[in-house]
């Protein structure tokens, strides 16, 4: 919890642009990858998540930031709203999702593809052009 407020705190001293929210994913998927050689080290594990938390909490407020200032006013709270219910669906149905992988593939499968889909996410958004 201390990561995810950190990197909040962070995240007010940066810019919101596509390029830094692409770093942020880029950087979040290193302790996510490296979770997978200290797995069982738990003071190294406990402190990759933390550093998992801080970048992550970054990217996330960075990227609520750019959704609010890249949509018009009139259309805000029917994208943000949209955004949030899908999330609120979303999450906990993947969540099922990840406990039924977890149990056939274990978690070194499970982690891997997380660690690609951020680094796939975090490319696909240094891609962007700003406009």
């Amino acid at each position: 919890m201390l990561g995810f407020i950190l990197g909040a705190l962070l995240s007010s001293r940066m810019v919101a642009s596509a390029r830094v929210i692409g770093l942020a994913w880029l950087i979040s998927a290193l302790p996510l990858g490296l979770m997978l050689i200290f797995s069982s080290n738990m003071v190294i594990l406990i402190t990759l998540i933390f550093f998992f938390a801080i970048v992550t909490s970054i990217h996330n407020v960075l990227g609520e930031a750019k959704e609010q200032t890249a949509t018009a006013d009139s259309y805000l709270g029917r994208v943000m709203t949209t955004i949030r219910t899908s999330t609120q669906i979303g999450g906990p149905l993947m969540s099922v999702v990840a406990g039924v992988l977890l149990d056939h593939a274990g978690q070194n499968l499970l982690i891997s593809g997380c660690t690609l889909l951020i680094l796939l996410g975090g490319i696909n958004m240094l891609l962007v052009k700003e406009g």
